[in-house]
């Protein structure tokens, strides 16, 4: 009985194997290489019929559970910290965090196995951004792709065989699907001019959600794994609402994402359990990035500040949760797990500190008073930097010359000015340009369109975000941008919408690698300053191009560095009201010749025709 059982169970296999063959030789995914990095011999792309999409399998069993092994939630996150980024974890209700990944480059995109054995990652290891898989128990990472180009945003299929991820070639973001175990070439699934980014898996395996501006702005779109036409639908479908960033819940009936209107980043979820319908988006609340609980009762996100980034949960009942200890590092991504096997011996844990300073020198005071340092190489001659910033950017200066392959910062704007210097119109008289310890970069890099500036808005408050192109193309420096950068002069095409709104976004995402200059000026201590309130009629009021290095002071105190107080000690604009008292005048009588009788209406009947 047991041998016919045994025999029917591998005669239905085998009969499953060829009908998924035959299924997938219409299903018209194109089994195109991705681009190999020289000198390595190309693979020839195999047939469609001959490289199967995942089946329906159930998922890889975990392996077994020793009590060296963490079984809590834990959020595996990007973390930037002493001006890398890499992977660690942070388990809910420890105040510590657990670094899992370390080296002279950065990691991102953390996504954890079905089995909660394996993160997936991108790395720019090897000198170009490509995938790699750490081993929780032992510690080994190993290279998934190989390539010139550009790949990220992992997602595991829910047998632990398949990553799906978002690959750049050809100056065009598409998804393509990826064998853990290596031998196939890759798949490549979305073949489309708009930019297919952020894929997700869904729990049963045949859909895959991502974002994509083919219509025009960012949207949810889903693709169909079982259809061999007509796969690509589109879930939000909201022309004026940017949408990315999916991620179902743990039974695909639901899906949440971002969104962004007018500037305000927030998460919603919406269901997706029947085929073809059209379901009304639910609002969970700010943040972006949003990942669910193990349970599925709760959804995480990232809530950004202009100066950093928390973790905030939602939860989606009523229910207590533990809370976050304070990380070391700004987030940058997350995924959430029920659990993770972590060896806890094998990844020290570090303490919820202050970042690591990239510099630390100490200022040389000239009495009672910084000095002023001229700033060596840097046009046009003659600018200056407080002492207390001088290092700091000199040290900026070199980091960004590695990281874009060309001297942005050797030519500036503005740096250090006088007390009496006065500004332009429109600058603060409370800039941070007085203090010496902020600088402009050059407005001709942003007028040659070697510099772009994306548009961030926290509630009432205007900030921007740099981003320098990379001297080289090649994919060794930089990230393809993914959000439309500013355009300052469609205010002045006639077009009064563009014109009371500053300009608005670019049509199109510039093609090519960049660096964000933002974050590199963070890693050492430059913060981005606020727009003023008068900047979409005001171009300098952008301040889209200055950078300060408060650590923590306030203007006076930083002032007070290089003058004393009476120096900058500004004159009342107005007179003080003082404490002089003043008679109050009586009432006085109207005179007799003035008592006239308000006049009545008369009524007269209007005549007719």
């Amino acid at each position: 009985m047991k041998g016919r059982f045994a025999r029917s169970v591998r005669i239905t296999f085998a009969m499953g194997v060829v009908l998924l063959i035959a299924v997938l030789g219409l299903v018209g995914l194109t089994a195109e290489s991705a681009p190999s990095l020289a000198p390595q011999v190309p693979v020839p792309p195999a047939r469609a019929q001959e490289q199967p999409l995942p089946s329906d399998g159930a998922s890889s069993t975990p392996a077994a559970i020793t009590s060296d092994f963490l079984e809590r939630e834990v959020f595996v996150l990007t973390l930037r910290n002493a001006g890398r980024s890499h992977i660690w974890a942070q388990v809910v209700g420890e105040p510590n965090a657990y670094q899992l990944t370390e080296g002279d480059w950065d990691d991102q995109n953390p996504v954890v196995s079905p089995g909660m054995d394996k993160i997936a990652f991108a790395s720019r290891k090897s000198g170009y951004w490509n995938l790699y898989v750490l081993e929780l128990d032992t510690g080994e990472v190993r290279q998934l792709t190989d390539t010139s180009g550009y790949e990220g945003k992992p997602t595991w299929s829910p047998d632990g065989l398949w990553v799906a991820y978002e690959a750049y070639y050809g100056d065009n973001f598409d998804i393509w699907i990826l064998p853990v175990d290596g031998r196939q070439s890759p798949i490549q699934l979305t073949n489309d001019p708009g930019s297919d980014t952020a894929p997700t898996w869904d729990p049963k395996g045949r859909r895959i959600a991502f974002t994509s501006d083919r219509g025009g702005s960012p949207d949810i779109y889903q693709a169909d794994l079982d259809r061999p036409t007509d796969r690509f639908s589109n879930l939000t479908n909201t022309p004026n609402i940017d949408e990315f960033d999916p991620a179902f819940n743990l039974d695909g009936t639901q899906i949440a994402f971002s969104v962004q209107i007018d500037g305000i980043y927030g998460i919603q979820r919406m269901r997706t359990d029947v085929d073809g319908a059209q379901f009304a988006p639910q609002w969970v609340g700010q943040g972006s990035s949003p990942v669910w609980s193990g349970n599925g009762k709760s959804i995480a996100g990232i809530l950004n500040t202009p100066y950093a980034a928390h973790i905030v949960i939602y939860p989606l009942e009523q229910s207590l949760r533990q809370g976050i200890g304070i990380l070391p590092g700004r987030i940058l991504d997350m995924d959430w797990s029920p659990q993770v096997l972590l060896r806890l011996d094998a990844y020290p844990a570090v303490s919820s500190e202050q970042p690591v300073r990239l510099t630390d020198s100490p200022a040389q005071f000239l009495g009672d008073r910084l000095g002023l340092v001229p700033l060596a190489g840097v046009t046009p001659n003659g600018l200056r930097l407080s002492d207390a910033a001088d290092e700091a950017f000199d040290a900026l200066r070199k980091r960004v010359l590695d990281q874009s392959g060309w001297d942005f910062l050797s030519n500036l704007q503005r740096a250090y000015v006088g007390l009496n210097e006065p500004l332009p119109p429109g600058y603060a008289y409370n800039d941070w340009l007085y203090t010496g310890r902020a600088f402009l970069i050059s407005q001709a890099a942003v007028q040659a369109e070697w510099v772009e500036v994306v548009l961030e808005k926290f509630g009432l408050e205007t900030y921007w975000r740099v981003y320098v192109r990379a001297s080289v193309q090649d994919g060794s420096l930089g990230e393809p941008l993914k959000t439309a950068p500013w355009d300052f002069t469609t205010r002045y095409i006639g077009d009064p919408t563009a014109y009371d709104a500053g300009g608005g976004p670019k049509p199109n995402i510039p093609d090519g690698y960049y660096v964000d200059f933002t974050v590199l000026a963070a890693d050492y201590g430059f913060q981005r300053v606020q727009a003023l309130p008068n900047w979409r009629s005001f171009y300098p009021g952008a301040r889209f191009d200055e950078f300060a290095l408060r650590e923590g002071l306030d203007w006076g105190t930083a002032m007070q560095e290089l003058y004393p107080a009476s120096a900058i000690a500004t004159p009342t604009p107005y007179q003080t009201p003082t404490t002089t008292p003043t008679t109050t005048p009586r009432p006085t009588p109207t005179p007799w010749w003035w008592r006239w009788r308000t006049p009545t209406p008369t009524f007269e009947q209007t005549p007719t025709p």
